[in-house]
């Protein structure tokens, strides 16, 4: 799966299609002593951990030069993604307990818009079972979805949460959606993560740094929880080389409060909420002579929990 945007002269123009690519509450402050070193994800070879998600992503050009909005449109994507996804535990190293795993679609609904075009689209593995993808809508984010059904990613994940991705692509927020896994220090009460995120626009052009503290800890169900949060700030923007992602000069910020629960009881993540929101703004030519503006919001929210 790969994920390739160009945009020239219009700052959503596409030139590669998209391929085989909460009210937050306020929580209490952790304590400042070393949390035990029990914060750590677990594998059992052959588990199968399954994992509820909703997420909605959108931009907006509003306010931009309409240079800039191709066919005068100024929400180029709107898409929502939900279903259940498994984490099935191929292999466990014993050495260190890294876990080979590989994320797998259970079922999926997906719908929005590229520009003008609406798509929509609904598998489930066992009332679809035997159908191919001629029996489904077609589509650029059709297809997508398709891939993602239809090639299992493999990746690997040690006690801290680093992980290892076998399609780089899934390296990306967005790209990643299923894949339960959030970095973090044994022993601290503080770190710092950066993600980058797979959004036309922004893909390889910004890096999201994640400050993350532990909050709190909680019981729920028998599980022991920690809670982290993660406040998103943009780490870097890549400098305009070769084929450039846009024309003129584009200033990003990001902002946004996620609550991660880890499950210490069993090692995994009990659920994730992403809340993120990507502003962009600057300007370049335009076809008339001079310049116009550019401004854009990107948001993206996930929710992912884990499912009995």
């Amino acid at each position: 799966m790969k994920v390739h945007f160009e945009v020239r002269g219009s700052l959503l123009r596409a030139v590669s299609a998209l391929v085989v690519s909460s009210v937050l509450i306020t929580l209490p402050a952790f304590a400042q002593e070393k949390p035990a070193q029990n914060l750590a994800y677990k594998f059992t070879k052959s588990d199968v951990i399954k994992y509820e998600v909703k997420s909605s992503l959108d931009i907006s050009l509003k306010g931009s030069d309409p240079s800039f909005m191709p066919g005068g449109i100024d929400n180029p994507l709107a898409w929502d993604v939900s279903g259940v996804f498994e984490n099935v535990v191929l292999d466990v190293n014993g050495g260190d307990g890294t876990g080979t795993l590989e994320r797998r679609v259970r079922s999926i609904q997906s719908s929005g818009n590229w520009n003008e075009d609406k798509f929509k689209m609904a598998w489930d593995r066992e009332k679809d079972k035997g159908k191919n993808r001629e029996d489904f809508p077609q589509g650029v984010m059709n297809d997508f979805i398709w891939a993602t059904i239809e090639n299992p990613v493999k990746y690997t994940v040690d006690a801290e949460g680093k992980y290892n991705p076998g399609d780089p692509n899934c390296d990306r927020l967005v790209m990643r959606r299923g894949m339960m896994v959030w970095p973090f220090k044994a022993g601290e009460t503080t770190w710092v993560t950066q993600e980058k995120i797979a959004v036309p626009v922004l893909h390889d052009k910004i890096t999201l740094e994640f400050k993350n503290t532990l909050v709190k800890e909680t019981t729920r169900d028998g599980k022991r929880l920690r809670v982290i949060r993660a406040t998103a700030s943009v780490k870097e923007a890549a400098e305009e080389k070769g084929q450039r992602p846009m024309e003129g000069k584009i200033e990003f910020t990001a902002s946004g409060d996620s609550v991660i629960e880890f499950d210490t009881t069993n090692g995994r993540i009990h659920s994730v909420d992403l809340n993120l929101t990507i502003k962009l703004s600057g300007k370049g030519p335009v076809a008339a002579g001079g310049e116009g503006d550019i401004k854009g919001t990107v948001t993206y929210k996930e929710n992912q929990v884990y499912k009995d």
